[in-house]
């Protein structure tokens, strides 16, 4: 959910804007905290796991609820904005050449995870048990799936955002 769709909820139900946030805001922190404790724990268990299999599930895991945390807390987060009364700094909703190009240049390895100095891994975006994505430069291609990945598009498929949350988050 947005915070534009919050409000307009708001709109719709006769609230006031402040209390459908409000409200929005008592939903997702459950959800936040949840989410983070999970990674807390997974992480010291594998920390302390020595079957590597166990370690794979644990770290597939560990990848995957991060991935439902990142959109609750950037949620989270323009909704506490919006609240304090501090807007988010592209309000035209216009994305630059610059701003896309910037995005493109941001390193994928900090969005498609590779085993130091390795150039193979297992691909993220479908069931993979043997490394299939290669990375060029700075972008990947799956051998399995035929596609390939900018940082841009890395970050649409793994965070489930648009092309415009993607280029933001990426700068």
């Amino acid at each position: 959910m947005t915070l534009q769709t919050t409000i307009k909820a708001a709109q719709e139900i006769g609230v006031s804007e402040r209390y459908a946030i409000m409200r929005r805001l008592a939903f997702l922190q459950p959800q936040i905290k949840e989410k983070e404790r999970e990674i807390r724990l997974s992480t010291k268990e594998l920390g302390q796991n020595e079957d590597p299999l166990e370690r794979a599930l644990l770290s597939a895991r560990i990848k995957e609820v991060k991935s439902e945390l990142h959109p609750l807390k950037r949620e989270s987060t323009l909704l506490l904005k919006h609240i304090n009364g501090k807007k988010e700094p592209e309000t035209n909703n216009a994305i630059t050449d610059e701003m896309i190009e910037h995005a493109r240049q941001h390193p994928i390895t900090r969005i498609v995870a590779f085993t130091s100095g390795r150039k193979t891994t297992c691909c993220p975006f479908h069931k993979d048990s043997n490394p299939s994505m290669s990375l060029y430069e700075n972008h990947v291609h799956c051998f399995v799936c035929n596609r390939s990945w900018d940082p841009i598009s890395a970050m649409m498929d793994s965070e489930k955002v648009s092309f415009r949350d993607a280029v933001l988050a990426l700068q």
